[in-house]
């Protein structure tokens, strides 16, 4: 599980952390960009 924190004081954007498990399974770097996908199923929002 991940927790989406305040990004800054002045806008309403959030970031989060990704778990050491995933970026060693992944191999994600500092500056990698991640490509989300979002989908509904039956009127539920899933990733």
């Amino acid at each position: 599980m991940t927790i989406a924190n305040k990004a800054s004081s002045k806008f309403a954007s959030l970031r989060t952390t990704i778990p050491m498990s995933n970026v060693r399974q992944w191999k994600l770097k500092d500056g990698d960009k991640l490509d989300w996908e979002w989908k509904v199923i039956e009127g539920q929002m899933h990733s």
